[in-house]
């Protein structure tokens, strides 16, 4: 009888030349002596047991005519170190002295496994006998490890709906990561990729396929569809990158519509639909003429003062989108010494009068006093006086709303308090009210119910400390990755931030109604700008708070790259970002500069009355003018692929205070400026336009701004 051991075979010898399977010869199956193993040591329960050479992927399975089971020798397996490939025994050795090593077998019939990595990786010695079946575990999750006969042999038997396929386990439909279109299927093999059915789905790893299918064998994709619904970009789709959307060249004939009624001339420019403004003007100056962007021109009849043409006439106002009277000019001019006449096209004219009681135009009783009538009898020359109620000024700064009373000017006791507890408030007949500070480092109040420890300081009183929140961020945001300023005023240059068709700046540039006053400085510092917005040293940030069509919200921040993110190329990838607590409320977190507006389609517009941002416009390296945006308006083109935003370009305008500008330039240092300081200021007042009024008292104190933008995306992960 010969010996049963369980080593298992080499590679060479198990696998049958050109067959898919593993399978054992008839020569093989006759070297198996079951017939000498008593029937009761064999489980009747094992049916089918393969015998697995896990060290090389391969099983192999035997049937023995009378009984389920199969136990073999080395004998079986073995050539006397044959390596071509046949499973036949050549010389029935029960060693394999030569050819063994290579196959990974023991060497010189010791019934080892000499270290052979199975399908888990572990290196498997393999029991010479086994007492059950916890030695005869070959790490592989898919086979049943068997004594199949204690004290003897080991036996593997593949579970059902696994393949092992490379001495790795699959389940039943599992995919080949290199084929996707190879699977799994233990009904056709259970040792090889089968090929999957035609309409799988798949992947084929593409950029430019969508709904991959199986098909004969391969991954079939349908092309993808890219349109970022913008006619003013063409929808291309690039292996490797997906869709991209460049702008279509000047030379385009594409015609486009920017959705709004209040422009002509629609046309693209860099990417965005954008149009001349519309003239409004029905030449009426009793109606205010603006314009509505679904409707087009709207024009309201005014209430306002007007001018009807006759300067005899006084309190002309606007009724009915026409000019009224209010009655006759008063032309007296309290003088009896004139004759007081009106003519329509010169007003009130004085002629002089022939009187005994006058020189001239001069009454001879004359007091010089303001709160007097002063009267003439002209048959006698004499001269008579009575109080007045007239308006007048008794110099004096401490007092306001003077009048004449009993023959002097009166005016009431100003008001000087400041309500600050940390000033001491009087006033100054010849500069009036002034609050000196005092109290310093003693309590008071500031108002915020946060704050601690509020003490007067400088005339202020401020507290320490705050309310604590933690804000969190919309997942959709962008980063400025290119900033300039507008040239002049000319379309996709600038925004008309006061709605006024008729106002526009530079005036050197004027396009209907478009602000960008400062324009002018566009040559001296654009050149600067590109620095520190490649450097990172001006990061802005553009928040989407709500990204859907219809109303939007947008918030500005000033940011620096996430510290865990330090090595993202902020000017090409989409980087993590920290905000500017300096931006963000300390008790609601809610954004400062936050813009509410619409996207229709690609279209953003946000922003309006009433938003401020802080803003560095670089000078030369290291000099900075540090600015206040005030009204901020955002205008642009936002792109997207299956509603993710993928980009946007976009003009973000405002206005800054004259007074901020020049403190601005006055904190300048004097070293390292392009220009002195006064050359800065001399070149401001000549070039520069004040066309924006903030205030809402009728008289520009500003002067418009428009900063041209294009973004990337980007994630914002936190404050600091």
């Amino acid at each position: 009888m010969q010996t049963v051991s369980n080593r298992r075979p080499a590679a060479d010898n198990w696998m049958t030349a050109g067959t898919a399977e593993p399978v054992l010869t008839d020569r093989l199956l006759g070297d198996v002596l079951l017939g000498d193993v008593p029937h009761k040591s064999r489980p009747a329960s094992l049916g089918w047991l393969c015998i697995a050479a896990l060290s090389f992927g391969a099983i192999g399975c035997g049937a023995d005519p009378t009984q389920p089971g199969v136990i073999t020798t080395d004998a079986a397996f073995t050539d006397g170190g044959a390596t071509d490939g046949s499973p036949t025994d050549s010389g029935g050795a029960a060693t394999d002295a030569e050819g063994a090593d290579a196959a990974g077998v023991d060497d010189g019939g010791a019934g080892l496994d000499a270290g052979a990595a199975d399908g888990g990786g572990a290196a498997d010695a393999g029991p010479t006998t086994c007492a059950d079946d916890s030695v005869c575990d070959d790490k592989l999750t898919c086979t049943e490890d068997l004594c199949a006969q204690p004290g003897e042999v080991c036996a593997w038997t593949l579970k059902a709906d696994f393949c092992l396929i490379g001495k790795v386990c699959y389940a039943a439909g599992a995919a080949n990561t290199n084929a996707p279109c190879q699977v799994c299927d233990p009904a056709l093999s259970t040792t090889a990729w089968s090929t999957a059915k035609d309409g799988v789905a798949c992947e084929d790893g593409a950029s430019c396929t969508v709904d991959g299918a199986c098909e004969a064998g391969g991954c079939v994709g349908k092309p993808l569809v890219c349109g970022d619904g913008n006619p003013c970009t063409d929808d291309i789709c690039k292996q490797g990158k997906g869709c991209v959307y460049p702008a279509v060249g000047a030379a385009s004939s594409v015609t486009c519509s920017d959705d709004s009624a209040c422009t002509e001339n629609d046309d693209c420019v860099e990417g965005s639909c954008l149009g001349e403004a519309m003239a409004c003007d029905d030449k009426k100056g009793c109606t205010v003429d603006a314009c509505d962007v679904k409707t087009g021109c709207t024009h309201t009849n005014s209430e306002a003062a007007c001018s009807d043409g006759d300067a005899c006439t006084a309190d002309d106002v606007c009724a009915g989108g026409a000019c009224k009277s209010g009655g006759k000019a008063n032309c007296d001019d309290g003088n009896a010494c004139t004759i007081d006449l009106c003519k329509p096209a010169a007003g009130c004219v004085h002629l002089p009068t022939q009187s005994p009681c006058c020189t001239g135009q001069t009454s001879i009783c004359d007091d010089g006093n303001p709160c007097t009538t002063d009267l003439c009898d002209p048959k006698t020359s004499g001269c008579s006086k009575a109080f007045n109620t007239a308006v007048c000024s008794d110099d004096d700064a401490c007092t306001d709303k003077d009048t004449c009373a009993a023959g002097k000017c009166v005016g009431k006791v100003s008001t000087c308090d400041d309500k600050n507890s940390c000033t001491s408030d009087a006033c100054d007949k010849s500069k009036g009210c002034v609050h000196a500070a005092t109290n310093d480092g003693k309590a008071c109040d500031d108002g915020d119910a946060c704050s601690k420890k509020d003490t007067c300081q400088g005339g202020k009183c401020a507290g320490t400390g705050g309310c604590a929140c933690t804000p969190t961020f919309s997942p959709t945001a962008a980063k400025v990755v290119d900033l300039k300023i507008g040239k002049g005023a000319a379309v996709g240059e600038g925004l008309d931030l006061d709605n006024n068709p008729k106002t526009c700046a530079p005036k050197s540039s004027c396009t209907g109604g478009i602000d960008n006053a400062l324009g002018a400085l566009a040559g001296l510092v654009n050149g600067q700008l590109d620095k520190p917005v490649a450097s990172g040293s001006i990061m802005l940030l553009v928040e989407f708070l709500g990204f859907k069509q219809g109303p939007v919200e947008v918030a500005i921040h000033q940011g620096q790259l996430d510290p865990s993110n330090k090595t993202c190329d902020h000017q090409k990838q989409t980087c993590k970002y920290w905000a500017d607590t300096s931006l963000i409320d300390p008790v609601t977190c809610a954004p400062k500069a936050s813009l509410k507006g619409t996207l229709i389609g690609s279209k953003l517009t946000a922003g309006g009355k009433g938003t401020n941002f802080p803003f560095v416009l670089p000078l030369q390296d290291g000099v900075n003018l540090n600015l206040t945006l005030y009204d901020l308006q955002l205008v642009g083109t936002v792109t997207t692929t299956n509603g993710k935003l993928t980009g946007m370009t976009a003009i973000l305008g405002g206005a800054v205070l004259k007074s901020d500008l020049e403190k601005a330039i006055d904190a300048l240092p004097e070293e390292g400026l392009p220009i002195p300081k006064a050359t800065i200021k001399a070149l401001l007042a000549s070039t520069v336009d004040i066309d924006i009024d903030i205030d809402g008292d009728g008289k520009p104190e500003a002067s418009s701004i428009a900063l041209k933008l294009k973004a990337i995306p980007a994630i914002i992960t936190g404050a600091k």
